[in-house]
Order: C-alpha cells, then structure tokens, then sequence
C-alpha cells in the first residue's frame, strides 16, 4: 500500500505548477553545478600542460559557479518552505538538491587544492593520468545533466540517461584502480614530498567522490521518473 501511494504521489507532483516551478530551479541549480565542473575539467587542462596560473584562475571560475549554484539551492529550500508539498514529494527535491550540491563541492575542492602543487613536480605521465580523470568526471556531470533533462520531457529518456551515467561511474573506477592508484602510488615511490602526496591523495578522493555523486543524482532522477512513467 505504501509503495503504490508513493507512486501515486510521484507521478502528480511532476504535473503541478509549484512542483514545476521548483524543477525549473533545480534544473538552473544543476546547470551551475556542471558550470562549476566545468572550469575544475580546465584547470586540469591547464594544470596537465604545466600553466599553474590559468589553473588558478579556472578555480575562480568554479568558485563562482559553486557560489550561484549555493544561492539557488537556499531559493529551492526557501520555496519548500513556503508552500504546501506533500512530505514524499520534498523529501525526493531535497535529495535530489542536496546530492547535485555534492558534485559542485567536490568539483571546487579538487581544482582549489591544484593550487598548492607545482605541476612541474608530478612526472608527465601523471599529469595526464589527471587529466583525463577530469575528462571522465566532466562527461558523467553532462550525462547527469541529460538525464535530468529528460526527467519532464521523456521519463523513458530520463531512465536511460541515469543508466549511462551508472556505466560510466563503473568506467571511470575501473580507470581510476587500474590508471590512477598506479601512477599515483608510482610517483609516490619516486617522491620524497610528503605533503604533495597527501593533497594529491586528497585531490583524488574528491573526484572519485565526485563521481560518486553523479552515481547517486542519477539514482534520484531514475527514482521519480520510473514513478511517472
């Protein structure tokens, strides 16, 4: 009984004015979170290329981002607040803002702690093992973008959008056990800097978590929309 009131519940409130009204802002919320990727995927561009200056400059751009993405995300809440929502339906937006917020945080942590290496200090191979770790994580963010998309327009859409960006997180830990952990550990051995390999090991964790998150937003998105379908 439960599980079919739920349903029931999902498949109305995608259908309201107000429950429009508040999609429209986590789809602006999310597009500031992948804007926020984005400039974090180009710092790693730059970082890769030894431009430690253009690098910083990327993070600024994510910070700012981050910020606007913070802004709606208190709008959305504020919205919630005001307005009569049954309990199944917030608690699905909150989850949903609340996870997307995630993908924005990791993304500005990884590019900000770019600034306390010398990418002249990491070896090549390295460098680019980053790079294209960030390619990886900025695909998943615009697969999770398509799926929410789609969330309104074709539940059908929105379903196979969130299983691509399952198989992609699947990719990105394989890359991530096979590629990074190797070279990183590779670099390690070869380093006597103590400090740079824990903000490496920290820059790491934070993009695998960012991936992570993608996982989870999609999980949220496949949720509502087997609901309204």
């Amino acid at each position: 009984m439960a599980s079919s009131f739920k349903s029931a519940s999902s498949m109305v409130w995608l259908g309201r004015k107000k429950e429009k009204k508040i999609l429209e802002l986590c789809k602006s919320h999310l597009e500031n979170v992948v804007k926020t990727v984005i400039a974090m995927h180009k710092a790693f561009q730059l970082f890769s290329s030894l431009n430690r200056e253009g690098a910083k400059k990327m993070f600024d751009e994510a910070f700012k981002h981050e910020r606007k993405a913070d802004e709606i995300k208190r709008n959305i809440l504020g919205e919630l607040s005001k307005e009569f929502f049954h309990p199944i339906n917030r608690d699905e937006i909150i989850r949903l803002i609340m996870t997307v917020d995630d993908i924005a945080a990791y993304a500005k942590a990884s590019s900000r702690k770019l600034e306390f290496i010398d990418p002249s200090t990491l070896t090549e191979s390295l460098r680019e093992t980053l790079r294209v770790f960030a390619d990886n994580l900025l695909k998943i963010s615009e697969e999770v973008k398509t799926a929410f998309k789609a969330l309104t327009e074709n539940p059908k859409q929105a379903i196979e959008a969130s299983q691509r960006v399952e198989s992609l997180e699947e990719r990105i830990d394989d890359f991530r056990v096979e590629f990074v952990i190797p070279e990183f550990l590779s670099w390690c051995k070869n380093s006597s800097d103590v400090g740079v390999a824990l903000i490496l090991k920290e820059i790491l964790d934070g993009m695998e978590n960012l991936a992570d998150r993608c996982e989870d937003v999609a999980d949220v998105i496949r949720s509502i929309a087997l609901s309204y379908i």
